[in-house]
């Protein structure tokens, strides 16, 4: 469970930075969820979001890679059909 807040900064609509006892906490109303939890400093709490978000779009894109491969797959497939 988290601590309570010392003190709460809205950052914007939906982001909120949380001064805490156990350190800074950094929040996405958008996602649900902390993106960083008791980071040391506010520097840190901002690294360890930025470094969540590389991360998830690295594996968005790989999925996105993926798909698109499957579906070029797939149109080869059906276009060979209907040319026959």
């Amino acid at each position: 469970m988290a601590q309570k807040a010392i003190r709460n900064i809205k950052l914007t609509d939906t982001l909120t930075l949380s001064e805490c006892e156990d350190g800074y906490w950094l929040y996405d109303y958008t996602r649900g969820m902390n993106l960083s939890m008791k980071a040391k400093t506010k520097e840190d709490c901002f690294i360890e979001a930025i470094q969540y978000y590389q991360k998830r779009t690295k594996t968005v894109e790989n999925r996105m890679k993926i798909l698109n491969k499957s579906i070029d797959v797939f149109i080869d497939a059906i276009t060979g059909e209907e040319q026959d």
